[in-house]
């Protein structure tokens, strides 16, 4: 097969159709066929529309397939789907959308089915959306909103007014967000510094020490990256971590930590002094916080390979900890738009709220008195934030929730739970956080 973006998008696509995660898929896919710049930048680019916005792909190319899309190969499937969201979503030329796509059926074997796929497309990339009929709300925002079912019918149920544009919403404005390395560097410098290196744009972000920015390819390819004058991270996550308020000489875990963003933030806010412990509980995970803290020069943080829902006798009691615990992902949707077609089973559900509940009593366990925890997530499930608090202060009233020093961004809504940031709201990623002081 000839090595060009187009059909590294569509194999890639094909892959995840079996499943796995999609920036390991493309990964993988990508250093198959040894693409690098432009086309690689393109064949992301493609595999990630069509990720984004498969509901509504599918929608369109169902009206002109009678028995539907199941029914085809799954690389016709694909082929169509990539060639559909070029024409749409990516300013492709419909002509050039079409035939390219018809040169990849050859490409994949399927020459049988090239006419279907010229005929199907050219009638497909003219469709008016605003024609389409629904059954009722749910249909609607599982084609407008390209979601599974579960997640439509989640976002009806607790975001009605909002759960269109919480799945259509660019958190960070579109951009990338990333953390200067301020042991290095401020976010003003880096700004400079990233413009003089190519970057399309760069600016300061809402939190204090962010930057968003625009590459024409990945961020990591960014010499700077390299050097470690940044790392990428979003902005409400960058929050969590500002609201642990770690000083210089403290002891503070980093208990849920990979890749190890947040590490980095917690090791900047303590100016490499002290005892930084950062966890994770696969080896493969905390093989990415080891790289990402020799990239950025930490000398204060040790890694450990640790489950953080039981206590390692390994780490010291703490001054400070941030548990950001595994989650449902639902306040990421557009960053990880596979996440969008999770099913949302009871069972997972309640393994999953069990877990946090058991890393949150590790911290109480860990956490000397008058110690701070901070509580995070990446999801805008009550369940998973305001209940989990809930219960975990039923259950350690020797903790209260605090006002975290750092000024929370407009339109952060922030109770007596927590604060939580829906992307319509604060233009961040749906985030929660909790900061809580330990008496006694």
């Amino acid at each position: 097969m000839a090595a060009n973006p187009r059909a590294a998008a569509v194999a890639a696509l094909v892959r995840q159709e079996q499943a796995g995660f999609s920036n390991l898929v493309l990964d993988a896919e990508l250093k198959r066929q040894q693409l690098e710049g432009r086309d690689k930048a393109f064949a992301s680019a493609i595999f990630y529309t069509v990720l984004e916005h498969q509901g509504t792909l599918d929608h369109i190319l169902c009206q002109f397939l009678p028995k539907g899309l199941a029914k085809l190969d799954a690389p016709v499937r694909e082929i169509l789907r990539a060639a559909l969201a070029q024409a749409r979503y990516m300013q492709v030329p419909v002509s050039a959308a079409v035939n390219e796509a018809v040169k990849l059926t050859r490409t994949f074997k399927k020459s049988s089915a090239s006419g279907l796929v010229n005929a199907v497309l050219r009638k497909a990339c003219s469709y008016d959306l605003s024609t389409a009929s629904f059954k009722n709300e749910v249909e609607r925002l599982m084609v407008l909103g390209s979601a599974g079912r579960d997640v439509a019918e989640f976002l009806h149920k607790n975001y009605p007014d909002e759960a269109l544009d919480i799945l259509t919403y660019k958190a960070d404005g579109g951009m990338t967000s990333l953390r200067a390395n301020l042991l290095k560097t401020s976010a003003e410098e880096l700004c400079t510094k990233l413009l003089a290196s190519g970057a399309k744009e760069a600016k300061p972000g809402v939190m204090p020490g962010s930057v968003l920015a625009r590459f024409e390819g990945s961020p990591a390819e960014n010499e700077l990256f390299r050097q470690g004058y940044f790392h990428v991270e979003g902005q409400a996550s960058q929050l969590a971590a500002l609201c642990v308020e770690a000083k210089p000489g403290e002891t503070v875990i980093d208990l849920c930590a990979a890749p190890g963003g947040k590490t980095v933030l917690l090791a900047e806010q303590m100016q490499n002094t002290g005892r930084l412990y950062s966890c994770d509980a696969a080896e493969n995970r905390v093989g990415l916080i080891r790289t990402t803290v020799q990239r950025m020069g930490l000398t204060n943080v040790e890694v450990l390979c640790s489950d953080a829902t039981k206590v390692n006798p390994i780490l010291p009691q703490a001054d400070c900890i941030l548990a950001d615990v595994p989650c449902s992902g639902l306040g990421i949707l557009a960053k990880k738009p596979d996440l969008r077609y999770k099913k949302l089973e009871l069972a997972r559900e309640a393994e999953l709220l069990a877990t946090q509940s058991a890393i949150l009593d590790t911290a109480a366990q860990l956490l000397k008195p008058g110690g701070r925890l901070v509580y995070s997530t990446c999801t805008i499930d009550p369940a998973e934030n305001q209940q989990q608090i809930a219960a975990f202060l039923a259950r350690h009233p020797e903790f209260a929730v605090v006002k975290p020093a750092v000024a929370l961004p407009a339109g952060m809504t922030a109770g007596e739970h927590g604060a939580l940031s829906v992307p319509t709201r604060t233009g961040m990623d749906g985030f929660f956080l909790c900061a809580m002081q330990k008496n006694g």
